[in-house]
């Protein structure tokens, strides 16, 4: 049994600690900044948004100060209010996403991450978590909104 039918394509994730996965992404800089910033994301689908550390986000030209909104969000430590910005690519999982929308929280450190792979990047590529198998399949794209 071909276990990838259906898929477009498959990429592998990283075990992270004893039951978590992880994946690596770069993040692009703003227009005229060439720059760009690998991060480790922590696959987490019961986290709504995808959320990159704050300090990167600056360094790469984006402005915090003046999000496009405020989101709260629930944390181990309660509820936080984050700045959602637009970062103009994001790669990840061989996915490549232009003007992505993201939150800008920093993730306590000793979780060894720098951000969160939210539910609205795994539902924009139509990604499919194997857990067994530490991979993120992605169905191909419908053309015909099937």
């Amino acid at each position: 049994m071909n276990k990838n039918k259906g898929y477009q394509k498959s990429f592998p994730l990283l075990r992270h600690g004893k039951n978590l996965l992880a994946v690596n992404a770069t993040v692009g800089g703003t227009n005229g900044n060439v720059r760009e910033y690998r991060v480790r994301l922590l696959v987490d689908t019961g986290s709504s948004f995808t959320i990159l550390p704050i300090k990167p986000l600056e360094d790469l030209g984006y402005d915090i100060n003046h999000p496009l909104r405020k989101q709260t969000i629930t944390t181990g430590k309660g509820q936080v209010v984050a700045p959602a910005i637009q970062v103009s690519w994001l790669n990840c999982a061989g996915q490549l996403l232009k003007n992505i929308e993201v939150l800008a929280h920093n993730i306590p450190p000793h979780i060894r991450v720098s951000g969160i792979l939210g539910m609205d990047f795994l539902l924009s590529c139509r990604g499919i978590i194997s857990v067994a198998e530490a991979k993120i399949h992605f169905q191909p794209q419908s053309s015909s909104g099937v």
